[in-house]
């Protein structure tokens, strides 16, 4: 075993003391740093946020409101039907025009 002089002792413990205190320092600043982040982050999410942060006041249901959402699903569902009825239609349509088109072309000749 090898015996330090007190002055290359005192030198290194007071390097260790340094050490410890910058590393203390740079822990802080680390911590700080996250907490910035974590913070900002909050503040992110909080902005992207569609819903509000406090809850919003809800209509009460009215007494006619399923008879109103029946009506409704009933007029698209209907508005629907006529859709594909017109669409079938107008295929009829413009084959019945076609047809009449080459018949008088054969009339004509």
């Amino acid at each position: 075993m090898r015996l330090v002089s007190a002055a290359k002792y005192a030198a290194l413990q007071t390097l260790q003391q340094r050490t410890v205190r910058e590393l203390e320092v740079v822990e802080k600043a680390a911590a700080d740093r996250l907490a910035t982040i974590t913070r900002l982050r909050a503040e992110l999410e909080q902005a992207r946020d569609a819903r509000p942060t406090s809850p919003l006041p809800q209509t009460p249901a009215t007494p006619g409101d399923a008879e109103l959402r029946r009506q409704l699903r009933l007029a698209q569902r209907t508005i629907h039907d006529l859709g594909q009825r017109l669409d079938d239609l107008q295929t009829s349509h413009i084959a019945d025009t076609r047809e009449l088109r080459e018949l008088r072309e054969g009339v004509a000749s």
